[in-house]
This record gives structure tokens, sequence and C-alpha cells, in this order.
């Protein structure tokens, strides 16, 4: 099943693979699209990934995050990021730009930081201001359009600005768009802004999990989340986990065999409880042989970040036949040396 073709929305994806979306810290200081990023994409899609989702990109000057991410906020940046898509597309692939504010952990934020209420120094975003907000994320997806991307993720986990707003933990506002049912609101209307401008065909995809216990979201609360967005035009969902330690959301230490799939059970449970909605699975795939069963228990697609980083040719192996694990050692190595993302574990 892993390379069978697929439907997300109205793309025709090459196979069931997906390159979760990895902030490699290669962009340039304004977050212009560099030829060592452009190397990296086309090595992915040479190497046969059905999908590339990019590292998330700030729609906003407030929004970034790290030194060396994407950029989505301003339209000299279209240039850039319609030779990504490019790239992509002379290699077969199909690809997705992640947009993403940082919220509260935007430590590279150009003017005062911004989250739902107030939290570690970020100033509570007021009413007025949402409707900006909501505009910054639909002027995004459209020069994602223009440059050529089959569509885009909204980066809705890993505690950024989206996740906050679904959080009841970290989502404390009285308006209408405080608690969980206020941050599905934020997020249909910018779904709905996008599809907008962008037109219906245009698939828009949501990266989430859930952050309890702390008084987060469980499983059921993303169901219900999930289900919300669906009935106003999502097109998918990749199951992440959400709030997080890092050292939770990205597991060291997993083997073929031995904790892959973390993710599994939510995904399953969306699929359950929305059917007609497309889930990707990420979180800790290693071999052939997960991967499989993962799909033929109703699962869309599984995503890859680490073993990709590890071996970009990964799935052209598989589909030659050499269907030995991922080389990826799970060290994490590749993320947490501030530097531009490479594997260190297998290259140290």
């Amino acid at each position: 099943m892993l390379f069978e073709e697929w439907r997300l929305g109205k793309i025709v994806l090459r196979n069931r693979l997906v390159r979760s979306a990895t902030n490699m810290r290669m962009a340039g200081p304004e977050g212009e699209v560099t030829e060592e990023l452009l190397e990296v994409h086309r090595r992915l899609n040479a190497g046969g990934i059905g999908l590339d989702i990019t590292g998330h990109a700030f729609i906003s000057p407030e929004g970034k995050v790290n030194p060396g991410q994407l950029g989505v906020y301003d339209d000299f940046l279209i240039s850039g990021l319609s030779r990504l898509a490019e790239a992509v597309h002379r290699e077969g692939g199909k690809i997705l730009l992640q947009l993403a504010h940082g919220g509260s952990l935007a430590r590279e934020a150009k003017g005062e930081r911004i989250s739902p209420s107030p939290f570690r120094g970020a100033r509570p975003l007021s009413s007025e201001e949402i409707p900006d907000l909501i505009e910054a994320f639909v002027k995004a997806a459209l020069r994602a359009k223009k440059a050529g991307f089959d569509g885009v993720q909204l980066h809705a986990a890993h505690g950024y600005l989206l996740a906050a707003f679904l959080s009841p933990r970290l989502n404390r506002r009285e308006d209408e768009y405080g608690g969980r049912q206020g941050g599905i609101r934020l997020l249909k209307e910018i779904i709905g802004g996008i599809k907008e401008a962008c037109g219906r065909d245009f698939p828009v995809v949501v990266k989430l999990g859930p952050d309890a216990p702390k008084g987060g979201n469980d499983v059921e609360d993303i169901v219900e989340i999930l289900r919300g967005l669906s009935e106003g035009g999502l097109d998918g969902a990749e199951i992440s986990r959400g709030v997080a330690p890092v050292s939770e959301i990205i597991v060291e230490g997993v083997r073929p065999g031995k904790g892959e799939a973390y993710n599994l059970p939510c995904a399953l449970e969306v699929k359950r409880g929305i059917p007609d909605l497309k889930v990707i699975l990420v979180g800790g795939m290693r071999s052939v042989e997960v991967a499989e069963r993962v799909l033929e228990e109703g699962i869309d697609a599984v995503a890859f970040s680490r073993p990709l980083i590890a071996e970009p040719q990964l799935p052209k192996r598989w589909e030659k036949g050499d269907h030995s694990p991922s080389k990826c050692l799970s060290c994490n190595l590749c993320f947490t040396i501030k530097e531009p993302v490479a594997c260190r574990g297998l290259n140290p």
C-alpha cells in the first residue's frame, strides 16, 4: 500500500509517504529560500517522497521562531518560493507550504510576542487584532498558491500560536475566541478565508495533536476539534503531539519494532470519528512493516522527518525492494545542535 497513489483534495500523490515539516534552519536572514534549502528539497523528491511539507514558514514578522526559518509574510518572498515549488515538481513530487506563527515561542520576533492570553512574557492578542491575524494567514496561503505550491498546512501543534488558541490551558480568553471552541472558530475562519482566496480545490491540512494532561486537549478533544474544522472545509490532518516537551514530541531511542508509530492511537480515533478526513500519521516510523500496518488500519499516509534527514532516498530504496529499516538512530542530534539541520548520528 505504501506505493499506491492517493488523493488529497484534488491533488494526486504518487505514494503514501510524506515528508513531515522540518525547519532546516537554512533560509536567508529575511526568510528567503536559499540554494542550500532548494537542494534539500530537490534531494527529498528525487528520493521518491510522495508529499513534501516545508518547514514552518512564518506568516508575520512577530511570528518568527528560529534563525534560518522560512518566511511567507511578504510578496518579495514569492519568487524564491516559486523556485522551491518548481524544484519539487521537476522531480515528480507535490509540496505543501506549512504556515505558522510562533506566538509566545517566537524567539526571533520583530516586535512584541503575542499569545491568546498572557504567557511567558507574550502579550494577549486583542479582539481587534484577530482579523489581522486571520488576514495574515490568508495572504500567506495566497502567496503559496501564486508560488505554485499544491496546498498549505496550518501548524497548530507544539505550542505555537494556533495550538495555544486550541488549548484551554493556554487560551483563557473570555471573548468569542476563548477556550477550545474559540480556537476552533479562529481556525475555521482562517480555513474559510484561505478557501475563498485560493479556491475550494486548494488543499488545506492542519497539524495538531493532544496536549493533555494539565488542562489541555485529550484524544476525544482532538476529534471534536477536527470534526469542527472538517465542517469548515479542512482537507486533512497530520497527527502529532501538542504542547509538550521536545523530548516527548520527538521521541528519542525509537528503533525498528521498538516505539514506532507512537501517535497511532490518536490517529485511529480521528479516522474512526471522521472517516472522510484524510489522516496522516507522524512519529517514529522506521520500518516498512509498521508503515504498512498503519495503512492497513485505515490511516491514509505515513510521515517521516528524522529518517529522511539521515536518508533522503529512503522511499526509493523501499520501492526498489530493499526493505531494510531506516538507518536513523533517533538520537535527535539533527535538531538539538543549533546549526543547519543534518544527520549527525550516522555521520558524526
